[in-house]
């Protein structure tokens, strides 16, 4: 094989390792994301994501931080798989 289609591949290979090593923390950033939309009754009745009904006396949500925050952290993610990728499938200096 050709070295173009070598380096190509072990880029390929790189972005994928690198993106299933962090598959588990996107998992999780995507579900505190979900968690940190909605609107919670802050009362303390009712358990800790009891949702805001019209008999609430206290409202909290969304958290915009926390939504910032694990978009940056998928995002990095995505940023660094690609950094990896592209620094793997580099024509090796001699």
């Amino acid at each position: 094989m050709s070295d173009k289609i070598v380096r190509r591949v072990r880029g390929v290979a790189a972005a994928l390792g690198v993106t299933l090593l962090l598959a588990p923390v996107h998992g999780f950033a995507a579900l505190v994301f979900l968690f940190s939309t909605g609107r919670y009754d802050s009362s303390g009745r009712g358990g800790p994501f009891r949702s805001c009904t019209a008999d609430s006396v206290s409202c909290t949500g969304p958290n915009v931080l926390a939504m910032i925050v694990c978009a940056l952290v998928v995002l990095g993610g995505l940023v660094l798989a690609g950094w990896a990728g592209r620094r793997a499938g580099r024509p090796r200096h001699r």
